[in-house]
């Protein structure tokens, strides 16, 4: 059963609607209370995704519990030195539990197979060996029904309708953070003392795999630095309709989705 099949048009739009009034917080707090283990985070820990964990931390702090949502993180063998400290950062200060996926190849593998330089020869190739497989792999262990990220309408044209919850891809993406600007996640993260990539204060505004990101000159789009000279916009994740082929929630649940959600909501 399709995910749109399980949750009716109107009933989407009412939720959307009603999670647009709520703060990004609330919005958390929400997904925890509505999926619970059910419910997973992807991060590349960039910007926004520090700041969607740390208040992800926080829901489960003001609870008087540690945080046991699952953090999926894909490794590509490419990284800044700095994303992968920022990564063991924000491990040290919130107890969070990273999963970290490689993808099936080594470097000098993939080398070997498909010939070097792929990141510039072929980068959707690349990123769909390199980020979008491990990813599909990690989604198919943990079967979740929805995946919390980071994303926002401001990082670029393709993002500019993104809505709170994306009910037509399986699992369902929730984006807590869709209506914020750049300067309401960097107040956020700054007022909060929320470990972040220092490649952000070097001109990398987002931040991907080395051979395939640079600084962002002044006036130029935040992603402009992401494959650039490409007309390539996202890395394929995000853009694949069904990250766990077989669907992702559990039969029976979504009527009760449906009825703590109408309470949620009038309450």
């Amino acid at each position: 059963m399709r995910q749109t099949e399980k949750y009716p048009w109107l009933y989407r739009l009412w939720v959307n609607y009603h999670l647009r009034r709520r703060s990004p917080r609330q919005i958390v707090r929400w997904a925890v209370d509505t999926f619970g283990e059910r419910l997973v985070m992807t991060s590349a820990f960039g910007m926004n995704g520090v700041a969607l964990i740390h208040m992800v931390y926080e829901e489960f702090r003001e609870r008087g519990l540690d945080m046991t949502i699952p953090i999926l993180f894909v490794d590509t063998a490419y990284l800044f030195p700095e994303t992968l400290e920022t990564k063991r950062r924000i491990e040290a200060a919130y107890g969070c539990r990273v999963e970290t996926y490689y993808p099936a190849l080594g470097v000098a593998e993939q080398a070997a197979r498909y010939g070097p330089d792929l990141p510039s020869r072929d980068p959707d190739l690349c990123c769909r060996l390199r980020k979008v497989e491990p990813m599909q792999r990690a989604i198919a262990e943990h079967r979740p029904a929805a995946i919390l990220n980071g994303r926002a309408r401001f990082q670029s044209s393709g993002r500019r309708t993104l809505p709170i919850v994306e009910w037509n891809y399986a699992p369902l993406r929730i984006h807590p953070l869709a209506y914020w600007s750049q300067e309401h996640v960097v107040d956020y993260v700054t007022s909060h003392h929320v470990p972040y990539n220092p490649l952000y204060d070097q001109g990398y505004p987002s931040i991907g795999c080395q051979p395939c990101t640079r600084p962002v000159i002044a006036g130029e789009p935040i992603r402009a630095g992401r494959w650039p000279d490409t007309k390539k916009s996202e890395c394929g994740i995000w853009t694949t309709k069904c990250l766990l082929k077989q669907g992702g929630g559990i039969a029976g649940e979504d009527q009760d989705n449906r009825s703590r959600n109408e309470r949620y909501f009038t309450s």
